[in-house]
């Protein structure tokens, strides 16, 4: 099976469209399909639905695409090794964080990498914690740094990088401002705002409040911390917040019934070998190497 199909596949299969994904691989978009057809006759199967401009995998297509991202990855990781053999450490970092990781936590982090490994080429990408972990879990990267909230899939394998504790927080004018401690009772008959029910932070927020029979009277929901600080900045419920995230705009209220917190982890394929670049980045991260 050619590798160049396969990756033919996958890119076609990521971006549902033949001349994106001929962009993405520097080729016409005929080259492209020649290799979807090879790998098509190869199979004896269709791997593609072609209605319109619309492109949509198939039921085979389905079934093989984690196969191949994985195949790909293995090879990509076998070429780095041997190109780096006696040599620097440089080749192509995959990693994907949570939009939260890549705002406050990596830059500094990205910086002293750059600065000790020049060779190595980030390939960089944001996104959810959630989606960020089943890019890892797919082998599209290879590794994620995101929120996680209880133990992760057995196929993963994750390291502590940051304990974060979440901070309850009002904006300025907020009724509740002007109270250093509130019960929980007072803090649930105020509407919340709170991330949407798909993220780890939210997962930690509902369990901790159903942990001591507790539910907010209204809550808002949106899916960035950024906005949930704007939104709480303007007065229009409570919501938390970690402590990079919390400035002049927002007050911090104690309530001692509530402890909220969570963890950055990097997060990895625990049957993946990884790349010198990874091993590298891992090494210089914050916490024991796994």
């Amino acid at each position: 099976m050619d590798i160049n199909n396969l990756k033919a596949f996958i890119a076609v299969a990521d971006k549902r469209s033949f001349s994106r994904s001929a962009e993405v691989l520097h080729l016409t978009q005929p080259a492209v399909s020649k290799r979807i057809a090879a790998l098509e006759t190869e199979l004896d199967t269709r791997l593609f639905d072609r209605v319109g401009r619309q492109v949509h995998l198939t039921e085979a297509g389905h079934v093989l695409l984690p196969s191949a991202r994985q195949i790909s990855s293995e090879l990509d990781r076998i070429e780095d090794l041997i190109a780096n053999l006696g040599r620097e450490v440089s080749g192509k970092l995959r990693i994907v964080s949570s939009h939260y990781v890549g705002v406050y936590r990596m830059p500094a982090m990205l910086k002293r990498f750059r600065e000790q490994f020049p060779l190595v080429e980030l390939d960089l990408h944001f996104t959810s914690s959630a989606t960020a972990a089943a890019g890892v879990l797919d082998g599209r990267f290879e590794m994620a740094l995101c929120a996680l909230h209880g133990e992760p899939t057995p196929r993963l394998k994750s390291l502590d990088v940051w304990q974060e504790e979440l901070f309850i927080v009002v904006g300025n004018e907020h009724p509740l401002s002007k109270e250093s401690e509130i019960s929980i009772d007072l803090l649930m008959q105020c509407p919340a705002i709170l991330p949407s029910t798909a993220t780890i932070t939210r997962a930690a927020v509902d369990s901790t409040l159903a942990s001591i029979n507790q539910r907010p009277a209204e809550v808002l929901e949106t899916s960035q911390l950024e906005t949930v600080k704007m939104m709480i900045s303007v007065g229009l419920g409570w919501g938390c917040l970690p402590a990079t995230m919390i400035d002049d705009s927002v007050r911090k209220i104690e309530v001692p019934e509530l402890q909220l917190s969570r963890q950055i982890s990097l997060v990895r394929l625990q049957e993946r070998t990884l790349s010198r670049a990874a091993q590298a980045f891992l090494e210089n991260l914050p916490g024991s190497v796994i």
